[in-house]
């Protein structure tokens, strides 16, 4: 149990020296989809620590037209078709070949290729997928599922389909599954859909499947903590919210020629007692502020000497903050964790509040609370339903 930590394509370094170092509540790695043959000391420093490590085949944005897939490593020359694959067996024995080829050596679970649920078809089509990469595999490693469904067909299929897929799962010998929700996450999420992500979990679970919430902070913390997942995973100050549609629509938008391609997408800095990924910017308002700074900072791991440190270095500060409080949960007992859980999100909210009022300027986004104040709702909902 715990968090699981999916690098980015420049992440690998910061997990490798992390890893070496401490590894309390840190559950697995995921190497990135294109620069995994970049990352095996990462890896091995997972394996060393008795870690999980997995692999992103991405199959899931390839069944799109789209601007640099072919640097997807199972892009075959065009987009994979959802019907195609799911009348054509051997379409579907040469995709999981060649998923199974491109894993890096170094994995210890083979992730199953899988595309995003938006009906029975594709959900059906992934338990397919899922099965015949445990066969292709034999003995050699497990086999690991992942799915990306869309809330709304979660909402629309109901319990009783999340039931029989889960069992369907179970019967095809997948005993580890990550499941991810679009969209989710963020500042701005209901009661109603937190707790139809709940449901969900709870029904794979009740098969025996080790569960991970996927790519979801506040959410995927407190399911851990209320027993309705077994892990969260996040990346390295990002990937905390998953929208499948935003995702599928910035591969869609051909790049601009006169701007720079490289460099990706920019982590924010980790406040835990703000349970918040902010940018830059506000961090630096906030930790440079003596009225606020000791009580967002941060005092271990690399961070000990200076409270400014997450400034110093995000990616360490993220990495020994993210996985220390999950190790703090953990040490409690189950019966404690959904206290735990509230007194932090009151704390959060509280603090939140405080600083959008007196200490983050106009042109720095505010942050909201709806999130944590539905969470310790379902929270304190599920506290009565058990007394």
């Amino acid at each position: 149990m715990g968090i699981q930590f999916r690098l980015g394509p420049n992440d690998h370094k910061q997990v490798e020296d992390f890893l070496s170092r401490e590894h309390a509540g840190t559950d697995a790695i995921t190497l990135d989809t294109k620069a995994a043959r970049h990352q095996a000391a990462a890896a091995a420093a997972a394996v060393e620590a008795g870690l999980r490590v997995y692999w992103e085949p991405a199959a899931e944005r390839l069944a799109d037209e789209g601007f640099g897939l072919d640097k997807l490593p199972l892009w075959t020359g065009r987009p994979y078709g959802i019907n195609a694959l799911a009348e054509d067996r051997s379409a579907r024995a040469a995709l999981v070949d060649l998923t199974v080829e491109k894993h890096p050596a170094l994995v210890t679970h083979v992730t199953a290729p899988h595309f995003y649920v938006t009906d029975e078809r594709t959900a059906r089509l992934n338990v397919d997928l899922a099965e015949r990469t445990r066969l292709a595999v034999g003995k050699d490693k497990p086999t690991r599922a992942v799915i990306t469904v869309s809330t709304a067909a979660a909402s629309r299929l109901g319990t009783t389909f999340a039931a029989d897929l889960a069992a369907e799962y179970a019967g095809a010998g997948i005993s580890d599954l990550e499941i991810r929700f679009s969209p989710l996450g963020g500042d701005d999420e209901g009661i109603r859909k937190i707790r139809t992500v709940f449901g969900v979990l709870d029904q794979f679970r009740e098969h025996d499947l080790s569960v991970t919430l996927g790519l979801s902070g506040n959410i995927g913390r407190a399911a851990v903590a209320m027993g309705h997942a077994d892990a969260y995973s996040v990346g390295l100050g990002m990937l905390e919210r998953v929208n499948h549609a935003q995702t599928m629509a910035r591969l869609r938008k051909e790049p601009d020629p006169d701007k720079e391609q490289g460099g990706g997408a920019v982590g924010g800095i980790y406040l835990s007692r703000l349970g918040s990924t902010v940018s830059a910017k506000a961090a630096q308002q906030l930790l440079n502020h003596t009225d606020i700074r000791t009580r967002v900072g941060c005092r271990i791991g690399s961070c000990r000497n200076s409270v400014t440190g997450p400034l110093d270095n995000r990616w360490a500060h993220y990495l020994h903050s993210r996985s220390s409080e999950m190790a703090e949960t953990l040490r409690r007992p189950q019966q404690w964790r959904g206290a735990m859980e509230i007194d932090r999100l009151t704390e959060a909210i509280s603090l939140r509040d405080r600083v959008n009022q007196h200490y983050l300027s106009d042109d720095v986004h505010k942050l909201r609370t709806r999130t944590l104040r539905s969470l310790i709702d379902e929270i304190e909902h599920e506290q009565q339903q058990a007394s």
